[in-house]
């Protein structure tokens, strides 16, 4: 059940610890591992941030991995939280049901989704709170306690988006979304200007899934592509939906994206292949898989930011402060020389608790190979995030501080509230540390 590893890496490899990790089998050796003075509750390790590292214990649920019943008339779902989505998905989709809202990888548990409040490409309802009907938890005092909208709604609301502080998820009980097929109808629309890029986003109310890729931005202009989708009903074999399953990086790919992460030339040069690429061979009907989950085309892509490993800052703007922030970003990177290989802009319209991210407006994602130019970047990122009074999604956090916390009105809520649960932060992570809840 235990071992001590000779390192250990979170999913951004920025973060090596040497901690005890425990991986129980049981009921009862769960129990005895959550009795340590100090430790996180960790899935699959996903997480490009620090929320499921803890130095001293990392206590596993990957053994928790059972479907406990699954209502296929109603598209109810009990899933033990060790579960992961790329386990359930088959299953579910063979009869007609789909996660009603899934983060762009399937390799994550369904108790880290539930911990993080993840989102994902949705137009509307984009928490996966809005499909949650019961999550069963131990508690620090060895009680399992069942928790819902009605029944232990503090406990409740505190546990989803709550970063694993409140206890150890046990199951997370979900009302899934049915569909007629694993296919959707995607139509792709460039964009060169900041105007015509409002313009296509005015298109989302159209569509149920929306995300727009980008591939240059400048104070006074941007240019990509903005990706919509339906379901649709479409008769082809379900045998094609695992295209993508673990399929792990080759010497030749290893090397592109080496180049593509660590080298702006490489970066534009991909980037302008990658945009011609889709507008000649722009497929309309595509899988789901490969709608939902490119990144999952290699399960060890992070491996080409190298030794030092990368981060991700995802931020919420304002949709009039948009091109103000993005200009700001545009001449720090051109006086230091600094660029982001990977960047996404989402159209976010959502009411959040505590610290989950929500709110209105367009979210920003940036990817970053950490380099001498860290400390710098980290800098420039936590001050413009600050002065602007910007919500930043800690789930995927590396760099935040306190700080930056109190940007969430319900910062300090959150805070006593996990306190009266947790009080003396026996459930605790590099995270939680790092902004001090």
């Amino acid at each position: 059940m235990l071992n001590k590893p000779k390192s250990f890496f979170n999913w951004g490899r920025n973060v090596k610890i040497y901690p005890n990790y425990i991986k129980p089998k049981n009921m009862m050796e769960l129990k005895k591992a959550v009795t340590k003075k100090s430790f996180i509750i960790s899935g699959n390790q996903r997480s490009f941030g620090d929320v499921a590292l803890n130095d001293k214990s990392i206590v596993s649920m990957r053994n928790f991995n059972k479907i406990i019943h699954f209502n296929i008339k109603k598209g109810i779902i009990e899933l033990q939280s060790g579960i992961l989505l790329q386990e359930v998905l088959p299953i579910i989709i063979e009869k007609g049901w789909i996660f009603p809202v899934t983060p762009g990888t399937k390799f994550v548990s369904i108790g880290g989704m539930v911990a993080n409040n993840i989102h994902g490409k949705n137009t509307k309802k984009n928490q996966i709170k809005y499909y949650v009907k019961k999550i069963k938890l131990l508690t620090l005092n060895k009680k399992i306690v069942s928790c819902t909208l009605r029944n232990n709604k503090k406990i409740f609301d505190l546990t989803v988006g709550g970063f694993g502080l409140t206890g150890i998820i046990l199951s997370v009980t979900i009302q899934l979304k049915k569909i007629s097929s694993f296919y959707l109808k995607q139509n792709i629309e460039e964009f060169n200007t900041y105007n015509e890029f409002f313009i296509r986003a005015k298109k989302i109310n159209n569509f149920q899934y929306s995300v727009s890729w980008v591939d240059r931005f400048t104070d006074s202009k941007i240019s990509g592509l903005w990706f919509f989708s339906n379901h649709i009903n479409i008769n082809k074999s379900y045998t094609g939906f695992k295209a993508f399953n673990e399929k792990k990086i080759g010497i030749i790919w290893y090397l592109i994206l080496t180049l593509i992460v660590n080298f702006n030339f490489f970066s534009r040069l991909f980037n302008y292949f990658y945009k011609t690429y889709k507008k000649l061979f722009y497929k309309k009907i595509i899988q789901y898989d490969e709608y939902f989950y490119p990144q999952d085309y290699f399960i060890n892509w992070n491996k080409a930011y190298g030794k030092k490993g990368m981060f991700q800052i995802q931020f919420l703007v304002p949709e009039k402060k948009l091109k103000h922030i993005l200009s700001q970003i545009h001449f720090f990177f051109m006086d230091e020389d600094v660029f982001s290989s990977f960047i996404i802009l989402k159209k976010i319209n959502e009411n959040g608790k505590y610290l989950n991210f929500s709110g209105t407006g367009y979210s920003v994602s940036l990817d970053f190979t950490i380099n001498s130019k860290f400390h710098l970047l980290k800098n420039f990122l936590n001050k413009m995030v600050k002065e602007n009074k910007l919500k930043v999604n800690f789930a995927k956090d590396f760099i935040s501080n306190e700080s930056i916390a109190l940007n969430y009105k319900e910062f300090k809520k959150f805070k006593s509230e996990i306190n009266v649960i947790n009080k003396k932060k026996i459930i605790n992570s590099s995270f939680s540390k790092r902004i001090n809840i």
